[in-house]
């Protein structure tokens, strides 16, 4: 029988400091999982700053990346929590081994959460 998706919200991933990915949270009624692709360089300086962007992505081979999945856990290996960083909270998904992956989550989102994992680990 084929895993049911239970929720899924889109969710940033910090990989490190230089590295974001912009992907999609999925809790099934078996698993969590988070794939995504790295984000795209920031540049505000209107049409001629997004071409020179463009170039320099397309350069340096990002502009074609791939799909990147960070975790695929079982439902009842892992511990949701939130994360004050800064002014907002991150959800904090814990494995059993004592991995913690940061998540940045719309904020209308981001508490149910929490109670989505838990109902689903019973």
């Amino acid at each position: 029988m084929e895993d049911q998706i239970v929720k899924k919200s889109e969710a940033m991933y910090f990989k490190s400091a230089t590295v974001v990915l912009k992907g999609d949270l999925i809790m099934t009624d078996k698993r969590i999982s988070y794939s995504g692709v790295q984000d795209r360089m920031q540049m505000n300086h209107g049409a001629v700053g997004n071409i020179v962007r463009d170039k320099i992505e397309e350069k340096m081979g990002y502009n074609d990346l791939p799909n990147e999945t960070i975790f695929d856990l079982p439902l009842i290996e892992v511990t949701p929590s939130l994360k004050r960083f800064g002014f907002s909270k991150r959800l904090v998904i814990t494995d059993i081994e004592g991995n913690d992956y940061k998540l940045t989550i719309d904020k209308k989102e981001r508490d149910s959460w929490l109670d989505a994992i838990e109902k689903g680990r019973r």
